[in-house]
């Protein structure tokens, strides 16, 4: 979706809060209708299906009976990173004779706590924008997205307060979570890894025998928990168990693959490596991952066949391959 378009009105700001805060208050239904319409209106009713072709529906309602109703649906969900719905579909994607709009939201790191949001609305036509500015785009969405931001840092303050330890001072509530099985190493492998991606730090280090060594460390990699069991050497890493990490540029790409198969690192094909500890990651462009979709055949044959030919991936390569 073109959101620089002269169809398309769009609001781009920081949220003061981590990118899985932002998603959360996005997608978890009861906090989505704290922020969603601009006071005094206040979402009544949503309903939420996330995968594409599920339904997204709400109903606002405010003073003087006003009310508005909205249904459509997902056309693409990327957890933590992009949205899209359109009303031109109900669910299942069944026609809407007058469709006014599809929206797109997009989450990146502006830093370890904070999250550019870009939310861009287009339309069919000039008309269509004229009248959406009319009804108070500019206010109505800049409104919404200042309640977000509110909000976002509420629920990071209250997380982080919920799961402090007065030795420890550190986040620690997730109820799921990856456990990686180190036989050594695991604190300091922890420790770098979190200097790797935003949104990624220490949460709470168990070391149960002063004199012995530290058991499992509880780290959070941009917004995901894992935690690091260091246990004697009855089990190894593996490829069998990888870290995949989407990439936004050739430069993001180049710096994870220089720094994780420094000191001893093995490099392999399609983009994998394992790092000096021994754990296996996959550094994977989204460009990649786009082409590989590609709704044209030939296109996804010659992205696989230019992958099967790296180990690290080179965005360049990728899109001279897949063009004619």
């Amino acid at each position: 979706m073109d959101m620089s378009n002269e169809l398309t009105l769009k609001v781009e700001r920081v949220i003061n809060a981590p990118r899985s805060i932002v998603w959360q208050c996005w997608t978890d239904l009861a906090l989505f209708k704290q922020w969603f319409c601009p006071k005094p209106l206040e979402v009544t009713k949503a309903e939420f299906e996330l995968c594409p072709g599920g339904r997204m529906n709400t109903v606002m309602e405010g003073p003087n009976n006003a009310r508005v109703d909205s249904k459509g649906v997902w056309l693409e969900v990327i957890p933590h990173s992009r949205l899209v719905f359109t009303d031109a579909f109900t669910e299942g994607f069944v026609p809407i004779p007058e469709p006014f709009l599809t929206w797109c939201v997009e989450l990146t790191d502006e830093s370890t706590a904070k999250t550019k949001l870009t939310w861009g609305a287009r339309h069919r036509s000039n008309e269509d924008v004229r009248r959406h500015l009319e009804m108070g785009f500019e206010v109505g969405w800049n409104t919404a997205v200042d309640q977000l931001d509110d909000l976002a840092q509420r629920v990071f303050a209250e997380q982080k307060s919920a799961g402090t330890n007065s030795s420890q001072g550190t986040l620690d509530t997730q109820p799921v979570r990856t456990c990686l099985w180190f036989d050594k190493h695991g604190e300091e492998a922890a420790n770098f890894y979190v200097t790797l991606l935003p949104n990624s730090f220490i949460e709470r280090v168990y070391h149960p025998d002063p004199a012995g060594k530290v058991l499992i460390v509880n780290f959070t990699l941009r917004g995901v928990p894992y935690q690091i069991f260091e246990g004697d050497p009855h089990f190894q890493l593996s490829p069998a168990t990888s870290i995949s990490v989407i990439t936004e540029s050739q430069e993001e790409t180049d710096r994870l693959w220089t720094v994780l198969s420094q000191n001893s690192g093995q490099e392999m094909p399609c983009g994998w490596l394992t790092d000096q500890y021994g754990l296996t990651w996959q550094i994977i462009p989204n460009v990649l991952l786009s082409l590989l979709r590609s709704a044209d055949p030939d296109k996804r044959e010659r992205a696989h066949a230019a992958m099967m030919q790296m180990k690290k991936i080179d965005i360049g390569r990728l899109i001279a391959a897949t063009t004619d």
